[in-house]
């Protein structure tokens, strides 16, 4: 009876140790997948945040950021505004394909533009060679 006894004792011990093993095996799945369904999602969250940071003078000063972009199908104009390193400056140059030079508004770069034929693509091109890109559209 006494040696039954420590082999079911055995047992309970090793029982306990497989079910925290599967725990953990569940749960690691769980993460795989939330990480294979979410990854793309986070990786353009903190993509992002680094062309935001970048835009603020912390790396290139003169990185390009369309700020505004918005279509007004019915006069058939794009509204255009943007920034190099985060704000106007005045030695810097920014031109719009289609459309033109940009010019200042404030502290950014601005442009109104008839634009017939959207959605499509426009480019905003720095002096100092950085550029951005926004579909836009009705």
């Amino acid at each position: 009876m006494d040696r039954s006894y420590s082999v079911l004792r055995l047992s309970e011990r090793g029982q306990g140790l497989v079910e925290y093993s599967l725990i953990l095996v569940l749960v690691a799945i769980v993460v795989i997948v939330l990480l294979s369904i979410l990854g793309p999602s986070i990786g353009n969250v903190f993509s992002n945040i680094v062309d935001d940071l970048n835009a603020l003078g912390g790396g290139n000063n003169y990185v390009v950021a369309i700020t505004r972009s918005d279509y007004d199908s019915g006069l058939q104009t794009l509204h255009l505004d943007a920034t190099s390193g985060g704000v106007y400056d005045p030695g810097v140059t920014l031109t719009a394909s289609p459309g033109g030079v940009m010019v200042q508004a404030g502290n950014h770069y601005h442009l109104n533009y008839s634009l017939t034929g959207c959605p499509c693509a426009v480019t905003v091109t720095s002096s100092e060679g950085d550029s951005a890109t926004v579909t836009v559209g009705p």
